[in-house]
């Protein structure tokens, strides 16, 4: 009988080891995951999903005057079952909405990636009476479902004017 008790406790003691690394796999592991990837210039930055748990949640990105952030919008799907949201993205200054840039219903299969890309010029969107040595900022907005994630992009001066030249006297 003694021999009996012994594999009661190794099966139990092996239950219990396999039931707290599924708690670990379900809980750390499965869900909805999206990564945001901002490049101006050659400088691509990535903003991963527990960037948004954290308290201080503001991100920003940089760009010349007159140049393009190139953005990509990746949803991870680690569920057992497909995934649909609305992604809604949009420009924003000062409270008041500059443009929409996407809206696009976007579908993903059980443990599948799905992506979604956009383009803000700033040369498109600065206003004309902006002086080149002044900075200006956006928010971007991009709504998934119930979700919403903020991005600050700084549109950074000219930062070297063009002098001009005196034309030497003859």
């Amino acid at each position: 009988m003694a021999i009996k008790r012994k594999t009661v406790y190794t099966y139990l003691t092996l239950a219990c080891f396999l039931g707290i690394i599924a708690i670990f796999i379900v809980d750390g592991y499965l869900g909805i995951y999206d990564t945001i990837y901002a490049t101006s210039g050659e400088y691509e930055r990535k903003i991963e999903a527990d960037f948004w748990m954290r308290q201080d949640r503001s991100w920003s990105t940089g760009v010349s005057r007159g140049e393009k952030v190139f953005f990509r919008y990746e949803v991870d799907n680690r569920r057992f079952s497909g995934y649909t949201a609305d992604i809604e993205v949009s420009v924003w200054h000062s409270q008041e909405k500059v443009r929409d840039l996407v809206f696009q219903r976007l579908s993903v299969d059980a443990f599948g990636k799905g992506e979604l890309e956009w383009v803000i010029d700033t040369a498109e969107l600065l206003p004309s009476d902006i002086p080149p040595e002044q900075s200006y900022q956006y928010t971007v907005i991009i709504k998934r479902g119930e979700i919403e994630r903020e991005i600050i992009v700084n549109v950074n001066p000219t930062p070297y004017l063009p002098k001009p030249v005196p034309v030497p006297p003859r």
